[in-house]
């Protein structure tokens, strides 16, 4: 990479470090119903309204029985009858007061008459044997989940345990998205001479939502001030965040980013990263607005750092880290000093742990490299990362 474009650009961290500098995301938030809040972000904790057991449960399928009976030992219960001497109590179940205590069905011999034998290595039989008190497995009061967790099915389920119907979440900011190039044509339209697919589109859209946004693409805009013009001001009027995908390198047609200069503050324009380095990031009627760069790798490096950063920010969250593991390098990997790359690697397990190979995304398939399953971002002090050496590879899949 040539010296002069590595000089006197801004890393990622002064970007979002300046941009936060002058930006708070405004904080909102809504209630929803808990059975529909997969994906959303807790704006607080969310807390038991009950106790569970409600009065107290059996703790196993079994027979309910008065511990008295038992004060000598094993009684002879071949005369029992059901509803005075004993009742059935599966698990969870609640049963009457007069019983105080539960057998487990494996060690109960149910007679044709309605007695019961017990087994000869029936357990000791006391007050309060196999039976869950008010409140044992949930305390009313308890905390279900914390504020700030993305909310799974298991903590959808384990809120929902402690009766909790509706639970208060972070608004999913809008973030419009705006693909821009003339020599684009929308998916599901086969590319003409001198074209190319609109593949950003679909990734913006499904990363924004893995994000939490709500995430609004429009339709293409091809490469003319006026239409972007129109299309900015109409983003304005309805997002939290807008992002603009192409016109911001140096060609005849790109646009984008003297409009942003224009239009409102202009934080940077160039990075010291790649994929990516000519993304701009400006401030406009107090909502950012990112200018990704047009390749599809490019793109993702950009909502993968700068845009997710700035979601976050809506749910008063750090980003998040990926899991990594130890992988050696089968190829070495430049590394400038004062500048990060994003690479992305191949995993092969081995008997010996992970082997990684870089997929350039200067050569070779883009759709290889963009499926690959992790990546490496090199240091501003660059570490060793020549063949053989071992990194660690944040899995994207």
């Amino acid at each position: 990479m040539k010296k002069r474009i590595l000089e006197n650009s801004p890393t990622r961290g002064e970007v979002l470090a300046k941009l936060f500098a002058v930006w708070q995301a405004p904080v909102r938030t809504e209630f929803v119903s808990t059975k529909d809040a997969i994906g959303r972000v807790l704006a607080a904790d969310a807390v038991s309204l009950i106790d569970d057991p409600v009065v107290r449960a059996s703790k196993m399928d079994g027979v309910a029985v008065k511990s008295e009976a038992f004060k000598a030992g094993i009684p002879d219960a071949s005369a029992w009858a059901l509803g005075r001497d004993y009742v059935r109590a599966d698990t969870g179940d609640d049963f009457d007061d007069a019983f105080d205590a539960v057998i487990a069905v494996e060690e109960v011999e149910f007679l044709a008459g309605g007695g019961l034998r017990f087994l000869p290595d029936t357990e000791p039989v006391t007050s309060g044997t196999n039976v869950l008190g008010t409140g044992e497995k949930i305390t009313r009061g308890l905390r279900l989940a914390p504020k700030g967790t993305r909310l799974l099915a298991a903590d959808l389920t384990a809120i929902a345990m402690g009766a909790v119907s509706e639970i208060e979440v972070y608004r999913r900011p809008k973030a419009v998205f705006i693909p821009t190039g003339s020599e684009l044509t929308p998916l599901g339209q086969i590319p003409a001479r001198g074209q190319t697919v609109c593949s950003n589109t679909v990734l913006a859209e499904h990363l924004l939502a893995e994000m939490g946004a709500e995430p609004l693409i429009y339709p293409i805009v091809r490469d003319d001030p006026g239409a972007l013009r129109d299309a900015l001001a109409q983003a304005a009027a309805e997002a939290d965040v807008i992002l603009f995908s192409g016109g911001t390198s140096k060609g005849a047609e790109d646009y984008t980013h003297a409009l942003l200069a224009e239009r409102g503050e202009l934080i940077c324009h160039g990075i010291a990263s790649a994929p990516g380095r000519p993304l701009a990031l400006a401030l406009m009627d107090g909502k950012p607005v990112v200018n990704l760069a047009g390749p599809p790798i490019a793109c993702f490096c950009g909502l993968d750092w700068c845009v997710r950063a700035i979601i976050d920010s809506f749910f008063e969250l750090s980003p998040r880290k990926r899991h990594t593991v130890s992988a050696r390098l089968a190829e070495s990997i430049g590394s400038p000093p004062n500048f990060e790359l994003y690479i992305r690697l191949s995993l092969e397990k081995t008997a010996d742990g992970y082997t990684a190979r870089p997929l350039s995304h200067f050569g070779g398939s883009p759709a290889d490299s963009m499926r690959a399953e992790g990546l490496y971002i090199t240091k501003l002090i660059p570490e060793p990362t020549e063949a053989g050496d071992v990194i660690e590879v944040e899995l994207m899949r």
